[in-house]
């Protein structure tokens, strides 16, 4: 132990104190923590079936003893960061002196005279924070640390853990991340590049700035010939030598924006220095072989995949965009987008809440209503159709029929209990039938909306953190499902099989599976942005696909239901096929003929096989649909006094003025 009079002192009054409350006091942690200066762990995120997905910020780092590191970096960081090192107690009073007196010659704060220790001390136990009682717990950590350990000890911990820039922390992961090499293998002149970037890592990187990193090489080699370390012709010659870098490699991270939504989570709930500093296990619902799959969706189209267990909420798989490196904007929360037809299911639900039947019919004709004529994606009108088929292809017309008749604010009220938070008073208006809003949704709540078709009317909320473990494996937190009851089981399953009808014969066949399935298509005005959101009895996927810039993109919601297909695909192969549970009192497989809503016939042209609540199918020879006749009375049935009145008068001669304005 070395006996330098002022450390003893200081040390004594510590200890006159007792240590773990001068510690408590300063907020610092245990002494015990200063038993050994290995590196604190990284937090760890494993997926759903315990396989390591990343490590939280911890970029690159290989830890390697000092005797395989090259004397000339030891030296060159010595001679750059802390002259005195091997002479002070762990805080310098004369380089504390020095550089008082060279901040008040320069007029700003050009050095800061922190020692190697003092510097240790900060990133292994302290926050960045730039206060004065930061700085105080730092030098107490320090004074400990240097009568605990050895210069040789605190050194190679230093080196272990100092940043270098790029993502490198640590002189082995910087040696291969500069120069391709390992730390023991540095020569001069790299070491003096390598020991020039502590303090400026973004500034004197030779990736960066060349010039710059070449200067600052100067400045370090001076500084080693005036400590003594290297001769004045030694320095002479690094200085000249080119600098050869290995090249950057690209580092890929699978799920990184879905790592980014659960770091901030941590954070929120933890603290930083809990998640940075704090050796957490934790585990996750993602599953790693669906995010492989959700990544593969996009290529060169921009936009964004969610997938979420129906049953659970649990988060499956996120991708935030085609490429994290080029923006680590997470579209699944920020882009709010026009769904277009996306919207729909919430207007047919409203409508199969009111009493409505998948056999009601609708007349799909040209309509002005107050100026709005809306028209159908294809231009063309079917006539009679029946309201699955008119869900089916997606009728416009029909929807903006239906949304007059069930009421719009219905259909918001309904989106919003689903979870749709970006609708406004605005958007109370027929437009809102066909997804025309004045904000629009984003893919996280449109994707969860979904999870009540699939799970017989319950909304699960999206759940990333299933478990959360301590550095002592001390469980910390366990994740408790959330969900909600927003539908009737038998309106969750009606609608689904409505939307069976989508993948089978609709504008989604591209997403047939072979197995049960249900979704929408959705395509905006001017081809801004295409959706699909499919689900099947055990999970809902939703993908987008939009430019940042709003310009068209190439691709409609049926192309991009080949995208879910291909993606699911993938996902269910290994695992049988399952049914949508059905109702106890729903009948399923009634067959109707879509142009006249009833039991099909030998003359019927087309038939569906649809699902209704018993008692509300059709049976022959009467059409039991009460109000389907509101839509286009039937001649055949008796009808109460008001819609006799209705039958009266043309469809144009309806009271329109009684609609919100557009």
């Amino acid at each position: 132990m070395k006996k330098n009079s002022i450390r003893v002192t200081i040390l004594a009054l510590l200890f006159a104190m007792s240590v773990n409350t001068c510690f408590a006091f300063l907020g610092l942690p245990g002494t015990d923590s200063l038993n050994d200066l290995n590196l604190v762990a990284a937090t760890q995120v494993f997926d759903i079936n315990g396989q390591l997905i990343s490590k939280l910020f911890e970029e690159n780092r290989i830890v390697v003893t000092i005797n395989n590191m090259s004397p000339y970096i030891q030296q060159a960081i010595i001679a750059n960061e802390d002259t005195r090192f091997y002479n002070h107690f762990g805080i310098d009073p004369i380089g504390i002196i020095r550089a008082v007196v060279v901040n008040i010659r320069q007029g700003s704060l050009v050095e800061g005279g922190s020692t190697i220790t003092q510097q240790l001390a900060k990133n292994k136990f302290l926050t960045q924070e730039r206060t004065f009682i930061r700085k105080v717990k730092e030098a107490v950590l320090a004074l400990v640390i240097d009568y605990k350990f050895s210069k040789q000890e605190i050194l190679q911990a230093y080196l272990n853990q100092v940043y270098f820039g790029e993502g490198a922390y640590g002189v082995e992961a910087a040696a291969q991340m500069y120069f391709g090499k390992h730390a023991n293998e540095l020569t001069l002149s790299e070491s003096a590049v390598l020991a020039g970037l502590p303090r400026g890592p973004n500034i004197y990187s030779p990736y960066v700035d060349m010039k710059a990193a070449m200067e600052r090489r100067a400045v370090v080699l001076d500084s080693m010939v005036k400590e003594g370390y290297i001769t004045q012709q030694e320095a002479a010659r690094a200085k000249v030598e080119p600098i050869t870098l290995a090249g950057k490699k690209k580092r890929i991270v699978q799920a990184s924006y879905f790592l980014d939504y659960v770091a901030k989570e941590l954070v929120d709930r933890y603290g930083a220095d809990r998640v940075y500093k704090g050796g957490l296990k934790v585990y996750t619902t993602l599953d790693i072989s669906q995010q492989q799959a959700a990544e593969a969706v996009l290529g060169q189209m921009q936009g964004a995949v969610l997938a979420l267990d129906s049953k659970t909420g649990y988060i499956k798989a996120m991708v935030g965009g085609r490429n994290y490196e080029e923006s680590q904007i997470n579209r699944v929360l920020t882009e709010v987008r026009q769904p277009g037809s996306a919207f729909k299911p919430f207007l047919y639900a409203t409508a199969i809440n009111q009493g409505l039947t998948a056999n009601a019919i609708i007349i799909d004709e040209p309509i002005n209503i107050n100026g709005y004529s809306p028209l159908n994606y294809d231009k063309k009108y079917r006539g009679p159709i029946t309201m699955k088929k008119a869900l089916r292809w997606s009728v416009n017309i029909a929807a903006v029929k239906l949304g007059q008749q069930i009421g719009i604010d219905q259909v918001l009220n309904l989106a919003k209990t689903m979870g749709i938070t970006t609708l406004t008073p605005e958007d109370d208006n027929l437009a809102s039938a066909l997804g025309g809003l004045t904000q629009g949704v984003n893919l996280w709540g449109l994707t969860t909306a979904y999870t009540a078709f699939a799970n017989n009317g319950v909304l699960s909320k999206p759940m990333a953190i299933v478990k959360v473990l301590d550095e002592n494996g001390q469980v910390l937190e366990e994740g408790r499902i959330e969900q909600q009851s927003v539908l009737k089981p038998e309106t969750a399953y009606i609608l689904t099989d409505m939307l069976r009808g989508v993948l089978q014969d609709g504008t989604a066949t591209p997403a047939n599976l072979g197995r049960p399935a249900a979704g929408k298509t959705g395509t905006t005005d001017n081809y801004e942005t295409a959706w699909f959101i499919g689900y099947t009895p055990d999970i809902v996927v939703g993908i987008y696909v939009g430019n940042d810039n709003r310009k068209p993109v190439s691709i409609s919601g049926t192309e991009v239901s080949a995208l879910w297909g291909k993606m699911l695909s993938k996902i269910v192969a290994s695992t049988p096929p399952a049914d949508f549970p059905i109702p106890p009192n729903v009948v399923v497989g009634i067959p109707v003929c879509t142009s006249t809503g009833k039991l099909a016939g030998s003359g019927c042209k087309e038939t569906e096989y649809s699902a209704f609540i018993k008692g509300t199918e059709p049976t022959a020879p009467r059409v039991n649909n009460r109000i389907k006749q509101w839509l286009t009375p039937d001649e055949t049935q008796p009808q109460p006094p008001e819609q006799q009145e209705q039958k009266k008068q043309p469809f144009w001669k309806w009271p329109w003025s009684r609609l919100p304005s557009f």
